[in-house]
Order: structure tokens, then C-alpha cells, then sequence
């Protein structure tokens, strides 16, 4: 693995995640419901679910993923190269 390749990979692939999942509750916040509840084992979100996506919170969303993504993914790799040595 990569010390900066591979942290900017996935981070880069996460902030598209992120992207791609503000998109979906603009475009069908229903669906996106459904979707996270199959992913949480059927918790039911409905009675909290109150999707106000603005372009500001898509932009900070998708820069924190980013840079969270790229600071585990970092400290993985180290971690990884510490152990496998």
C-alpha cells in the first residue's frame, strides 16, 4: 500500500459517496430512507427523518469526508506497514 496514494484513493471515492448520497435525498428522499434502513436493520428513521440538504451542507459533507477518510486511511496504512513488517 501507498502512504499517500491509497489514503487519497479512498478518500476521494467517500467524498463521491458522499456526494452521490446528497443527491439521492434531493432527488428521492423516500428511497433514501428505505435504502438506510436496510442498512441499520430496519430502524425505523421515518419519525425523525427531515431531509433540508443545502449546497453549503453538501459542500462541507462531502470536504469532511474527504479529510476524515484520508486521515484513516493514512494512519491505516501506517499501521498496516508497522505490523506486516
Amino acid at each position: 500500500m501507498h502512504e499517500t496514494k491509497t489514503p487519497l484513493a479512498v478518500a476521494t471515492f467517500l467524498a463521491l459517496i458522499s456526494l452521490i448520497c446528497s443527491l439521492a435525498i434531493i432527488i428521492a428522499p423516500d428511497a433514501a430512507l428505505a435504502l438506510v434502513k436496510t442498512w441499520t436493520h430496519g430502524i425505523d428513521y421515518s419519525t425523525i427523518w427531515a431531509p433540508n440538504v443545502t449546497f453549503g451542507g453538501i459542500i462541507v459533507g462531502v470536504i469532511s469526508a474527504f479529510i476524515a477518510s484520508y486521515i484513516a486511511t493514512w494512519v491505516f496504512v501506517k499501521v498496516y506497514k508497522a505490523i506486516v513488517k
